[in-house]
This record gives structure tokens, C-alpha cells and sequence, in this order.
């Protein structure tokens, strides 16, 4: 059994400090993976993937202010992770969430979790996150993310523990499921879904017109297209010695924003349907092998599994179209006039029925897009088949950037102007706000100095020296964990930030000048922490929401670049032995401990789920029931309900709660105990339906049926 060296000690320190409100400092654990063991003499693989949808309640982060509090779920949020070992011991694991973003702290306390049955420390663990803005906050090692990433602000340790227990289950499935496998890989480019939101800044690389298809307009031609893939098959069991499918980590760039920021629901956004799409099909694709003829029907669960990791989608949006986008609310005098009294103070309003509107717009537009993008990843995936080997060899180089005292970076970071109004695809409603109606603040995009000022140049620094102040002592992030890895002739590099289109250029060559005998090459970003943005010194000039949030200057992309490329370089040709890795101290400054996600509560005597209402409206199925309170009834913990239609005098699957045409929603408190709960499915045709709700924390199962017409 392997010692682990800052592991499960160092998880049980940061629970102690949890105990005693010490969340404002927390120092993490240090795990470094143990040296390679001796390997089974073939390439093994395993997959591994958890439920992490928290209970409604969290903010919902990503969009700053106008994240909103959750009030259910969509399409559930899972982390997915492969886990590899080649033939000589050396393991990395891939882990992709899907957060909007990932901390170190997640990535410290995951790795000390895994690192004893594994010797998977954080220098051989890359964990990312698909960057939906529809997922929860309150778990950042950044006081200022846990503050201002969503309406709801705060550090809430109950949500770390919630996500770090999950997501460490995953990579511990992978490895324990590790089985002889084959691995392929390659790339494809998809066009014609993204577009690039700040076209302005990256004409500004002088680069001349876009490559791509010449029918496409020029924004969506400034964009990386490339989907890049390592498909895995794996040998089969009971005799079976041929080689099956079992799923593919793949990347590819665009932001997680399908959804508009004005959604209350907690959802997986066109990441999510990627993840699930592939899977299914590799899963029907494997069912007609076993079972010729017979039809594959949708499920709950999938036996493939596709870790998805977002790209270079710093300045990369989908290609919405503009009813799928809310304006933000807008400030107006109170309505609740008084006749006499002091004036009424203002407000911020939304209109209703515009929001609902857009709203639905902006879902049909992910489930239509969502579909598409399957059919590309599937098509190289069948397309990797025949280049599968089982004789990859494995490679990995890590270090941690000190980010105030590394070369080429401002010591201190500073976030501009144009940083609190938010991007082209989701505006503030700060977004060009004038204090008293007249003095203008610079919150927009754009907002630069004409002559550039100190370290931080062209940019407009909000607040001037009082952000400093305001933000205080280690109130945004100081570390940088690079990882460079090799997998066969594939070479990744993940890094802690959203880099733009020119930028992701600029590491893939680094990358390809370090790394031996790279025939692919892809940046994995939002990977091992969150550094906000990184630009080119060109794009950085213009000031845009992008350039506003490089936070450490515009040098930071080219310090990226040399150390990614120098990362390669020690890698070496394949088959040589990973170069030595320190895991160096990091310590988190979350700010104080509170409690947001809701917590379990005791069950009273005599307590029974029922239904309240149960109809059809259109084509839509209503019901609302008596159930558990959200701290209690928490959707990760499994599946909570299913619908049935009645087919010629037999039930069939219909439906369940994570798909794209099922939303659930907590809708308010029946007492201590017992809450009010309403689930809508969407797109139900006419006929008979029964709904299934399944046994829960030792609450009895109960049906309803219910005739739409």
C-alpha cells in the first residue's frame, strides 16, 4: 500500500478548519503522485463518472450579478474521468465537471483523496470543468470568486465537501475499472456553431481574414474549430478477448452560455447534451452488436463514457441567435408608491414575459445545437476505430506558478472596467451604468487608456488604487498549476484560465515546439484552478471584457506559452520516464464560511410524499408533490422520478428527471420537513402517462397517472 504524503491528512486538516471558521486561510494538501509501480505490460483504461447536482439553492455562478439562486435542475451536472496506465506504470487521470469553473482547492483535496489507493497525486491529476454558467459557486479558494461570481455570495465549505467526495469517487471508479485497452487519437474541425464575441480585439493580431468556409460570416470563421479526441476501447470480460468501445476525452471550444443568465435551474447547458449524446450513441452502437435488431431506447444511465473538456473559448460563444438572449433588468422607481413619506427608492425590474421568452428560446436553442454537435463527435469517434494501439506510452510535466513573482506578470492582479459590465453574450446590468444618471464609469467594453499606465498598460483598473483596498490582501488568485501530458502522439495542455482563439495558437505551438513527435495538439483550459482570462498584447489593447479580466497584465499569455513549451521539452521522446514533479505548497484564501447549500433536516413522524397536482397543460405534464426538503432530497444521490406512457396496454419509459424536456423545481416549504416540489415535461403528445417517483431516504416509492388530451 502506498503512503500518502499530504492525502487524507491533509482532507481531514481542512474539515478541522471547517469546524473551527478558520475558511478565511486554509493551507492545502500537497499530494505527489508516487513513483510509476511496475506496470502490467499493456495499456490499461477505466472510466468513472458521478452525479454532482447539488440541491436547489446554490447561486448559480458565471455571470456575476445576474446569476440567479437555483430553484431545481435541467439536464443534471456529473463529473466524468479516465483514468490511464501504460505498460511501464506511468498513470495520469483526466476529470472534467461540469462547474463553471474549478479551484485549487478542488483540485488539491481530490487529489488527496485518491492518492493512497492510486499514487495519483495532483501533479499526475488534470481536473477541468465544461465552464456551463448554469452550475454552483461557493467553492472557490479566491475570496472575490465566492463573493462575486453569482447574486448569491459566499464561501460555503458543505459545498466543497459535496464536490470533492463526488468527483474523487469518479477518479477512484476509473482506476479500480481499469481493464487492457487501445487508444486512438485525432482531430476534426467543426464549424458553422461558434463565433467569435470579440471580433473587434482579435482583429487587432493583424492576422488578416479568418480561415474556414467562405460562406460563413467572418466572426464565426475567427474561432477554433478543431475537436480534438482519445478514443478508448477496452478489452471484454467473461471470456470475451476482442476490443469494445468504452468512451473518449475530447476538447473542444465554447463557452458554457447557451443557457440565458437569467435561468433558475441548475443544468449541464450544450456540454451536458455532448456528454450524454456520445455516450448513448457508442451505447446503441455496442447494444446492435450484442443484440442485432433490436431498438436502443434512451435511459437514465449509460454504460459509455465521454469526458468532455472545454478549449480555447475565451472570446469563443455560441452562435445564438438574438431572441435567445434577456436584456439586463433595468433600474426604475419602486412601484410600491406611497402617499406620503419619504421618496420611494429605485429598483432593478425584469419583464417578466420577455424573460420567459427569451428563456425558451435560449433552451430550444441548446437542445437543437446540442444534437448537431453529437453527430461531429460521433463521426470521429467511428472515424478513430481502426487506429486504435495498445502500445501508447504515457508522459506528464507539472509545476505551479507563483503568479506575483513570475517574470513578465504585474505583481499585483487588477480587474479593469470593463470587467463588472460582462461580455457581448452576457451583460451586466452594470453594463455602461452612470453614477447619478451622468457620471460615466467606464463599464463597458472598450474602456482604455489611450497611453498605456504602469504594469497593467492600456487597462482602466476598476476603482483605481481603491480596488486594492476593496479587494484586500490575496483576494484573487496568486497560483498557476500547468500540467503538460502525453499520450502516445497526443499532447495536452491544460491551464488554469479562459485563453482566447489567437492565444490557444500561441500555447498549441509551444506545445508542438516542446513536445517530441506531437501529431496532435490541444489546450485543455479551465483546468486545475481559475485564473480569469488571458489574451494577446494586441487583444489586451483593446480593452475588452476579455482583456479587462487579464488580471496579471498583458505579458500573462506569452509567460504561459514559454512555460507550457519549456513543460514539453522535458517530456521527451516517447517512452521516457515523466520528469520528477514537485507539488508545491498552496495556500487558499476563501474568505469566511457560510451556509448556502441547504442542509439535511430531520424527518418528522408520519411523514408521506403525495401528489398536490397532477395535469397536462398543452403538451406540457404538470405535477407538483409533498416531498422532502432540498437539503435532504438531493438530486445527486440518484434518480428521483420517471414517466411512463401507456403503449397498447403496456408502460414504457417516457421520460425521467435529467433530460432536456424535464425541469424540476423546489417550489416552496410545507413546514419543518416537507416541501412543495413541481416537475414540468415538455413536448408530451397526447395519451395516457403514469409517473414514478422512486424511493427516496427511506421514503416509500408511490404512482400517479395522469390522461393529457
Amino acid at each position: 500500500m502506498r503512503r500518502a504524503r499530504g492525502g487524507s491528512a491533509g482532507v481531514a486538516a481542512a474539515m478541522v478548519l471547517a469546524a473551527c471558521g478558520g475558511w478565511n486561510q486554509q493551507s492545502l494538501p500537497t499530494p505527489r503522485s508516487s513513483p510509476p509501480a511496475v506496470g502490467a505490460g499493456v495499456l490499461l483504461a477505466g472510466f468513472g463518472r458521478r452525479d454532482i447536482t447539488p440541491p436547489p439553492g446554490v447561486g448559480l455562478a458565471g455571470n456575476g450579478p445576474e446569476g440567479r439562486r437555483s430553484r431545481g435542475y435541467r439536464v443534471r451536472l456529473y463529473v466524468r474521468a479516465l483514468v490511464l496506465e501504460d505498460a511501464s506504470g506511468e498513470r495520469i487521470a483526466l476529470a472534467v465537471a461540469d462547474l463553471p469553473h474549478v479551484s485549487p482547492n478542488l483540485h488539491r483535496l481530490v487529489a488527496a483523496q485518491i492518492l493512497e489507493e492510486t499514487g495519483i497525486g495532483a501533479d499526475r491529476l488534470v481536473l477541468g470543468a465544461t465552464h456551463t454558467h448554469s452550475g454552483p459557486g461557493h467553492f472557490y479558494a479566491e475570496r472575490q470568486y465566492n463573493r462575486n461570481s453569482s447574486s448569491v455570495a459566499g464561501y460555503d465549505p458543505a459545498v466543497v465537501e459535496f464536490l470533492v467526495s463526488r468527483i474523487s469517487l469518479a477518479v477512484l471508479e476509473a482506476y479500480r475499472t481499469r481493464q487492457p485497452a487501445r487508444a486512438a487519437w485525432g482531430s476534426a474541425p467543426v464549424w458553422g456553431h461558434t463565433r467569435n464575441r470579440s471580433y473587434d480585439a482579435y482583429l487587432l493580431n493583424g492576422l488578416g481574414p479568418p480561415p474556414g468556409p467562405p460562406a460563413l460570416p467572418d466572426s464565426q470563421r475567427a474561432v477554433d474549430p478543431t475537436w480534438t479526441m482519445l478514443r478508448v476501447d477496452v478489452r471484454g470480460t467473461s471470456g470475451d478477448t476482442a476490443f469494445h468501445p468504452a468512451g473518449a476525452f475530447s476538447v473542444f471550444a465554447i463557452h458554457g452560455t447557451g443557457n440565458d443568465a437569467h435561468t433558475d435551474l441548475l443544468d449541464a447547458d450544450f456540454h451536458g447534451l455532448v456528454e450524454r449524446g456520445l455516450e448513448r450513441a457508442i451505447d446503441s452502437t455496442e447494444l446492435a452488436r450484442r443484440a442485432p435488431g433490436t431498438a436502443y431506447l434512451r435511459g437514465y444511465a449509460t454504460g459509455a463514457v465521454h469526458v468532455f473538456a472545454n478549449g480555447a473559448e475565451g472570446d469563443v460563444s455560441p452562435d445564438w441567435p438574438p431572441e435567445a438572449r434577456c436584456p439586463p433588468p433595468k433600474l426604475e422607481p419602486s412601484l410600491q408608491r406611497a402617499p406620503r413619506g419619504p421618496e420611494t427608492p429605485w429598483t432593478w425590474y425584469d419583464d417578466s414575459a420577455q424573460v420567459a421568452a427569451c428563456l425558451a428560446a435560449a433552451r430550444a436553442f441548446v437542445d437543437s445545437v446540442g444534437p448537431r454537435l453529437v453527430r461531429s463527435a460521433d463521426s470521429l469517434f467511428q472515424t478513430l476505430g481502426p487506429r486504435g494501439r495498445s502500445d501508447v506510452r504515457i508522459g506528464r510535466a507539472f509545476e505551479t506558478l507563483r503568479l506575483p513573482s513570475t517574470p513578465g506578470l504585474c505583481r499585483r492582479p487588477a480587474a479593469g472596467t470593463s470587467t463588472p459590465g460582462g461580455a457581448e453574450d452576457g451583460r451586466t446590468r452594470l453594463y455602461g451604468y452612470h453614477l447619478l444618471g451622468v457620471i460615466g464609469l467606464g463599464l463597458h467594453e472598450g474602456a482604455a487608456w489611450r497611453t498605456p499606465h504602469g504594469c497593467q498598460a492600456q487597462k482602466r483598473v476598476l476603482l483605481g488604487s481603491l480596488q486594492r483596498r476593496f479587494v484586500g490582501a490575496h483576494g484573487l488568485p496568486e497560483v498557476a498549476q500547468l500540467t503538460v501530458i502525453r499520450v502516445g502522439g497526443l499532447v495536452l495542455g491544460a491551464v488554469p484560465a479562459e485563453v482566447t482563439t489567437r492565444v490557444g495558437s500561441m500555447l498549441k505551438d509551444s506545445l508542438r515546439a516542446g513536445a517530441d513527435g506531437s501529431e496532435a495538439v490541444a489546450v485543455v483550459g479551465l483546468a486545475d484552478g481559475f485564473i480569469q482570462y488571458v489574451t494577446t498584447r494586441a487583444e489586451y489593447a483593446a480593452q475588452d471584457y476579455e482583456g479587462g479580466s487579464t488580471i496579471y497584465g498583458p505579458g500573462t499569455a506569452a509567460v504561459l506559452a514559454g512555460s507550457l513549451g519549456r513543460l514539453a521539452s522535458t517530456l521527451g521522446p516517447p517512452g521516457t520516464p515523466s520528469p520528477p514533479a514537485e507539488v508545491a505548497s498552496v495556500t487558499a484564501y476563501p474568505g469566511g464560511g457560510a451556509a448556502i447549500m441547504p442542509r439535511p433536516r430531520p424527518l418528522t413522524a408520519g411523514f408521506r410524499r403525495d401528489t398536490v397536482l397532477l395535469g397536462c397543460r398543452g403538451d406540457v405534464l404538470v405535477a407538483r408533490w409533498r416531498d422532502l426538503p432540498p437539503g435532504t432530497l438531493v438530486p445527486a444521490d440518484g434518480q428521483l422520478l420517471e414517466i411512463e406512457r401507456d403503449s397498447a396496454g403496456r408502460w414504457v419509459p417516457a421520460g425521467w428527471d435529467d433530460e432536456p424536456e424535464t425541469e424540476v423545481r423546489a417550489i416552496g416549504s410545507r413546514g419543518q420537513s416537507a416541501w412543495i416540489w413541481e416537475v414540468r415535461r415538455s413536448r408530451t403528445p397526447a395519451g395516457s402517462y403514469r409517473v414514478r417517483w422512486l424511493e427516496r431516504g427511506g421514503v416509500p416509492a408511490f404512482t400517479r397517472e395522469v390522461s393529457c388530451r
